[in-house]
């Protein structure tokens, strides 16, 4: 079976973070390059979410699955051991999609970049610390920090929570990271979109109802509750012309139930929380 390029996402999570703090992100980060050393796959791209990861990778099939099952484990392991959370990942599922010509590639790749956007978190994804988006054509990038193998062993496992050896390759900067330049395939991106500005196109377009359609998750990728305040922010002074949900009437916040169910799939229990209205009013609302 030849290879072919892959987008996996994870299942959102609905009431629990895979990543809960900066130390969850530098970790979630530092596990990717370990899993992929034992994996024959390479990463174009990822992305990291609170509840919920994407990765567009490159492989044969069921050695990108293994990798995605890999990395689902590692993230269970953590959250078991800093939380307690004993149920973790266990019953998290992975969409796998394969990628099927040149242009829908682009579309994934950029619909994976775009994520904090599409979440509301920020304005522009190169603000995004927590995904692949830094590396794309930035020239001959200074590879500063520290090589890992040049640290003691009991250093080097308590930075990567593991025993894993490493290659020589591996850089890790002043916060503990493995920089992702070590092990994302930039180059390929790079020659695929020919150009910074193809990138930054692609990046303002609108694919996520293309992707998620193929990928068979529309509507099913869920917001964590920040994130959905977030949005439901943006939605209170564009659709209400109020700063705060504080000011709407009660007509406007049944309206504004139907928008966070329409546009961003969000159940009555977490409408009922973002929106301080009763489960019982949410329900026979949306």
């Amino acid at each position: 079976m030849k290879k072919s390029y892959f987008h996996i996402s994870s299942h959102g999570l609905e009431s629990n973070d895979i990543f809960r703090s900066r130390p969850d992100f530098i970790q979630g980060m530092n596990d990717i390059a370990l899993c992929v050393l034992g994996h024959d796959v390479w990463i174009l791209a990822f992305c990291l979410m609170s509840n919920h990861f994407h990765f567009v990778l490159y492989g044969h099939r069921e050695e990108c699955v293994r990798f995605a099952n890999e990395y689902k484990r590692k993230c269970a392991m953590r959250m078991r051991s800093r939380f307690g959370d004993v149920k973790g990942m266990k019953d998290v599922s992975l969409w796998i999609n394969e990628i099927d010509s040149e242009e829908y590639l682009g579309n994934v790749i950029a619909y994976v970049l775009r994520n904090p956007i599409s979440a509301g978190l920020f304005m522009m994804p190169y603000h995004y610390p927590w995904s692949s988006i830094s590396l794309y054509f930035r020239g001959e990038q200074l590879m500063r920090g520290e090589k890992l193998n040049d640290m003691g062993i009991r250093k080097r496992r308590r930075i990567l929570c593991s025993h894993q050896s490493v290659p020589d390759t591996y850089i890790i900067d002043e916060h503990g990271m493995i920089l992702p330049s070590c092990y994302v395939k930039s180059e390929i991106v790079e020659k695929l979109f020919r150009h910074p500005a193809s990138l930054m196109a692609s990046l303002a377009r609108k694919v996520e109802n293309d992707v998620e359609v193929r990928l068979g998750i529309s509507k099913q990728v869920t917001f964590t509750d920040q994130e959905l305040l977030t949005q439901m922010g943006r939605l209170v002074e564009l659709e209400f012309g109020k700063r705060s949900i504080y000011q709407l009437t009660m007509d406007e916040r049944i309206k504004l139930c139907l928008l966070l169910k329409r546009n961003f799939g969000a159940n009555v229990k977490q409408i009922s929380r973002v929106t301080r209205l009763s489960p019982e009013i949410v329900s026979r609302v949306v």
